[in-house]
């Protein structure tokens, strides 16, 4: 008996970006899906809420602006380099908690495929720090395709 296959494109790709090697690895992934299958990319940049810190005189500073700021000239930047390759690129920067902005970007959207980087974290410090992309995988309403940083090759004794 013979199966039917589906023919499941994508249209609608989020890259979730933090600026990173590692994020700038996955757009290289994202980039070559793009060309592939002639859909749109959203690159989206999230500024954490808790953007402050405080001073040795116990002041108050809020970066979110300044980090807005950065973030709008970077992201400029990416959509600028990726449509210079004739690729239809928007930008999305929003404040909240990572994950579920992201989450709750690819629902309203509709977005068929998430690709990010991942930090590669074990251990401690995956278990303080926590990771976004496991997140991502385990609550994301669409596939996610998860890019690893690249591995150094060891010598040959």
């Amino acid at each position: 008996m013979k199966r039917a296959r589906s023919k499941k494109s994508f249209k609608k790709i989020l890259i979730p970006v933090d600026f990173s090697p590692h994020s700038n690895h996955a757009l290289r992934y994202a980039r070559v899906l793009a060309e592939r299958f002639d859909c749109q990319l959203t690159l989206m940049h999230v500024v954490e809420s808790l953007a402050y810190s405080v001073t040795d005189t116990l002041n108050v500073i809020e970066h979110r602006r300044a980090l807005e700021t950065i973030a709008t000239t970077l992201l400029e930047n990416l959509r600028a380099e990726l449509e210079e390759h004739g690729l239809a690129v928007s930008t999305v920067l929003v404040t909240g908690t990572p994950y579920r902005e992201i989450l709750k970007h690819a629902e309203r959207e509709h977005i068929d495929l998430i690709v990010m980087g991942t930090h590669g974290r074990t251990g401690v410090q995956h278990l303080l720090i926590g990771s976004v992309a496991e997140r991502i995988v385990r609550l994301s309403p669409c596939p996610v395709l998860t890019v690893r940083p690249p591995t150094r090759h060891r010598r040959a004794r």
